[in-house]
């Protein structure tokens, strides 16, 4: 959900166009249609019933713009599809090799799927953005174009079939859509503290263009206005996310899995008949009588049922959900839903630039600190619980003497869980006995010594279980729980640099990136750089959409901004020979 790194611009702005996020399918197509007119008010120079011929020329092109101030327009690899079909029906589309789709004149098909062999090229790696396509089928990303001598000609590209039509939304299953691309703008954003890499990934998208090439023409010369729409665009985006890689998340799992390792020695510690467990028994034993000590104990001391590796697993390799945001845990990265801080990418008016939303990005920073600190104190609570829930059993033997003489012999019994011992519901039970002699010699000779009788001492041991057990309660709690306290403390302390990464990275993101869908080139709005071919007096203007610009600001230099466009179709111009 983890979180990367790079060092130069070059190595940053590399588009890595590898699979996408998850999202659903609307389809918008066309059908070639015949248009039939009349001639009326002196327009029969232009008929649109098929016997005035017209030239055309159409485009898809899934991938254009400015990387690293190299023009992607320009590499062969990515070269665009583009069909232009004289009013004489000689077709010619470029490249060369574009598949025909099953042309049947006056209307011409081809198709040029996108060149996934296309790999290094200024940083782009485009494997995992199309899906092979055969001789007679699509549906993948591919480059699309139609034209007619009749006037009509459309252009596709993108996640489309056969037809050109649009086959992706911000609602299409994810099993039916290719890998997301990746563009890392590590080197856009300031210095930020944890970062490795940030990389925006950009899921399937598509964009069409039809254009009815005569009905433009009459409207656009003799102002009459067709019955439906001349010029029809669309365009579908699955999804535009971040994902910021950060080794600071590997800290922060790191820090649990140190923590873990300090409590499995302090459990090992404990156990044995040498263990802490033992000697805290052996030492308080001899705080019972004063004057009356015991010798070293013998027997077993367990800690059963306790896997801590096995109980922090399930936390390490975890995501956690926020609105509008993920932390992946198990591989240390934070992926943000970019379409959650801008609004809908689709169906949006031509030229809408998505800003991005300041107060969803505090929110976003101020949740991944709740997340974070509600997951610390999951750890530690499934910790405590695992330890109160270990079964400790006690089976020891000793023998207690004073002035010389061997009084009794001493055993200690204990089979309870840990926290029924630190809560006072298990006791341990402690039984001594007499070892011999006379008892009354004893007595006279403890006597002497201040010491009290031997059945008093008997009594006193006997009686002992709960001042035993309130020692092992305190020493169980300081090896243990103190330790998950402390561990949980430590946590919290990690995990602040991985909200200040989400922090600096989304709070610099509005700086260097700007994204832009639906972009028309012919309509108000259009972003810098734009270009279309304008109406002429025989000609239509071209009718152009990209479904998603994202212009790229190096924040060292925030002057020099490149530019993507993913996903154009286009149609036009359409000409009177």
């Amino acid at each position: 959900m983890t979180r990367g790194t790079r060092a130069a611009l070059a190595a940053a702005l590399g588009a890595v166009l590898v699979v996408p996020l998850s999202v659903t399918a609307t389809t918008a197509s066309w059908n070639d249609r015949e248009w039939a007119h009349g001639a009326p008010l002196g327009t029969g120079s232009i008929a649109c019933d098929g016997t005035t011929a017209f030239d055309t020329v159409s485009r898809g092109t899934f991938l254009a713009g400015e990387l690293l101030g190299v023009d992607l327009d320009a590499i062969a690899a990515l070269e665009e599809m583009r069909l232009t079909v004289d009013a004489d029906g000689t077709a010619t589309p470029s490249p060369g090799g574009a598949i025909d789709l099953g042309s049947t004149p006056p209307t011409y098909t081809y198709a040029n799927p996108f060149d996934v062999t296309a790999l290094g090229i200024v940083g782009v790696d485009l494997t995992g953005l199309a899906v092979p396509i055969g001789a007679a089928t699509l549906g993948g990303v591919s480059q699309w174009t139609q034209g007619s001598t009749s006037g009509d000609t459309a252009g596709a590209a993108g996640l489309i079939n056969d037809s050109g039509a649009v086959l992706v939304s911000d609602s299409t299953p994810s099993d039916e859509l290719p890998a997301p691309g990746t563009i890392d703008i590590t080197a856009l954003l300031p210095p930020v503290a944890g970062l490795d890499d940030a990389t925006l990934e950009v899921g399937a998208v598509a964009a069409s263009s039809q254009l009815d090439g005569c009905a433009a023409l009459r409207e656009q010369i003799w102002g009459i206005a067709p019955a439906t729409p001349a010029v029809t665009r669309d365009y579908g985006i699955a999804s535009l996310g971040l994902v910021i890689d950060a080794p600071v998340i590997g800290a922060l799992t790191g820090g649990v899995t140190t923590g873990v390792g300090e409590l499995e020695a302090a459990v090992a510690a404990l156990v044995g008949q040498d263990g802490l467990i033992s000697q805290t028994l052996r030492t308080n034993l001899d705080l019972v009588v004063p004057g009356v000590t015991a010798a070293s104990l013998t027997g077993t001391v367990e800690i059963t049922g306790l896997d801590l590796n096995a109980v922090v697993a399930p936390f390490l390799g975890i995501t956690l959900d926020g609105n509008g945001f993920t932390i992946d845990l198990a591989n240390g990265r934070i992926l943000v839903d970019v379409e959650h801080l801008t609004g809908s990418l689709n169906n949006a008016g031509p030229n809408t630039e998505l800003v991005l939303n300041a107060a969803v990005i505090n929110d976003i920073i101020a949740e991944a600190g709740v997340l974070l600190d509600a997951w610390v104190q999951d750890v530690t609570d499934a910790l405590r619980d695992a330890i109160r829930d270990a079964q400790l059993t006690i089976d020891l033997s000793t023998t207690v003497s004073a002035i010389g003489l061997e009084l009794a012999s001493v055993t200690l019994v204990l089979d309870a869980t840990i926290g029924e011992v630190l809560d006072g519901t298990a006791t341990i039970a402690v039984t001594a006995t007499a070892l011999g002699g006379l008892p009354a010699t004893i007595d006279i000779l403890l006597g002497a010594a201040g010491l009290p009788t031997l059945s008093d001492i008997l009594s006193a041991l006997t009686g002992s279980g709960g001042a035993l057990t309130s020692a092992l309660a305190n020493l169980l709690t300081s090896e243990l729980l103190d330790r998950v306290t402390t561990l949980g403390a430590t946590l919290s302390t990690l995990s602040t640099p991985v909200v200040n990464v989400v922090a600096g990275v989304l709070n610099a993101l509005p700086t260097v990136v700007s994204v832009m869908v639906n972009v028309q080139p012919d309509q108000a709005g259009a972003p810098p750089g734009s270009s279309f071919i304008a109406a002429g007096p025989q000609s239509t203007a071209e009718y152009a959409v990209t479904a998603l610009r994202l212009g790229l600001a190096d924040f060292a230099v925030p002057g020099d901004v490149a530019h993507v466009r993913f996903g154009t179709g286009s149609a036009g111009p359409v000409t009177l020979p």
